[in-house]
This record gives structure tokens, sequence and C-alpha cells, in this order.
């Protein structure tokens, strides 16, 4: 068991892997199952992301957004985790604040930050999504939930395994399980095909599709594929938010969404 100074180190570690601090689903099930924005805005310096955005985006089922690089996509996810603010409007995450609603959200970073002369070893990487304050110690649950998970995404044979040896798709395979092993009501995913080979593409997208039925997934991405027959709505994010039932869109509809040409869609506004 880790001493206390090396759990929090690893703690330290593993929020830089995933941009999020430590998440730990609750047992309350009745939060209204949608994310608002109401009145929204949101930039950088000299750059505006957002401007008085205001949208209400089923938390259920399997939305997927797109827009071009800079659009505001993982902006719009770092709001609805509360790791930023906007500067104006309000965020409502199943009937909470952002912050409050962490417990309810995992979240599967674009890119997997750490630091490879930390031999964090994949079972620890797992057990921080179950960490309920900055550092542990971890309950006999926690251990056997990580197990599980693990197990369930076809990862046990690499519970030991350093996290900074694994290839690209094993470590969004272990990424995704730290999202999963809290029991989350809803699961972002941000570009989990980036940097993967397509047989890893592959499995990740036979792991998502596995857990479509029993929480909301808000899956960013830019492969047109990926997922396509699981999707149940579109989200358009470029500067401006829009949102579409996918059965309210044809072939052709979804390729111009996905090559940015936004304005020809009806009731698109983006500028």
């Amino acid at each position: 068991m880790p001493s206390p100074r090396s759990a929090g180190l690893l703690t330290r570690v593993i929020r830089s892997i995933t941009f999020a601090v430590p998440m730990h689903a609750s047992t309350n099930r009745d939060a209204s199952p949608s994310l608002t924005l109401s009145n929204v805005s949101f930039g950088y310096p000299g750059i505006a992301i957002f401007d008085d955005v205001s949208i209400t985006i089923p938390a259920e089922g399997l939305t997927q957004v797109v827009g071009p690089n800079g659009g505001g996509k993982t902006t719009l996810a770092r709001l609805l985790i509360g790791l930023m603010r906007p500067q104006r409007g309000t965020i409502n995450v199943m009937g909470r604040s952002p912050l409050a609603a962490r417990r309810l959200v995992g979240y599967v970073p674009q890119h997997a930050l750490y630091d490879p002369r930390f031999p964090a070893v994949v079972q620890d990487v797992v057990l921080t999504g179950r960490l309920k304050r900055p550092i542990g110690p971890y309950s006999r649950r926690d251990r056997e939930a990580t197990l599980a998970t693990l197990a369930d995404l076809g990862l046990e044979s690499l519970a030991n395994a350093a996290f900074s040896t694994l290839s690209g798709g094993q470590r969004q395979r272990v990424l995704l399980a730290r999202a999963l092993v809290s029991s989350p009501d809803l699961l972002i995913l941000d570009e989990p095909t980036a940097n993967i080979d397509r047989e890893s593409a592959a499995r990740l997208e036979t792991l998502i599709r596995a857990q479509r039925d029993r929480l909301g997934i808000l899956l960013i991405t830019h492969d047109f594929d990926f997922l396509a027959d699981s999707v149940d709505r579109v989200l358009c994010v470029n500067r401006n938010v829009h949102i579409h039932e996918r059965s309210d869109l044809s072939e052709d509809d979804l390729a111009r969404l996905f090559t940015g040409h936004f304005h020809s869609l009806a009731g698109h506004v983006h500028g």
C-alpha cells in the first residue's frame, strides 16, 4: 500500500493525466438529465469563444459534438465539468452546478499528460477515479470496483503495467476505465480516437457502445464513422451551439457538419 506521501504524489500525477479532480458517483439518480447553458459567454484574451449562448442538451443517449478546430468543443467540455467558469451566464449539469455535478460525470480528455518518471501502474490510475477527497485511503469496495472495471474493458492483464509503457490505444482504454469506475451518469469523451490506430479505435468503439444504454454520452469527435450508428443527436459548436436530432439529418447534412459547412443548414448562425 502506498504511503500518504506517495499517494499524494500519485494523485497529482493522475490529475495531470485527466485534467480533472477525482470524481466519485453519487447514489442520487434523481437529477434532471440535461445540460443547460443560459446566456453563457466565455473567451480567452483577445479571442471570444462563446457569446450569449443558451441551449439545453439532453444528458442521455449519445450526443455527437462536431465543429472546426478552435470552435469551442473542448472549451465546452471543460465548462461542463467545472474546469473553467463562464465569464457571464450560468451552466446547469443535471440539476447542479458543474462543480457540484462532478461526482456524476466521467471525463476522458483528448490528450493524456503524464510524468513518465513516475511509476504509476494501470490499477493505480483507475483507482483515482474512486477518490472522494484529495488523497486516499481506498476502501475494499474501491479496489473491487477497479478490478471489475478493468475486467469489463479487457484490461485485467495490464493491471500492474506501468501507464507510461502503454500504447496510445491502451492508455485511452485505461482513462475510459478511470472515468467509468465511479459509475457516472454522464460520460464526456474528447476526441477519444486521436492518435490511436484503427484496431484500437474499433475496440474502443465497442467498449463505448456497450455503455450507451446505461449512461449519457457526450462525444467530441472529428471521426465521421466513429459510433455513427449509435448517435441520437448532433451538437454543432463553432462560437455558437446548435443541436439537431440525428433523424432530422441526411447523410449530406452530416458530411457538411463534419467539414464545417454549418451555414448550409437551416437555423444556423455562427460567427
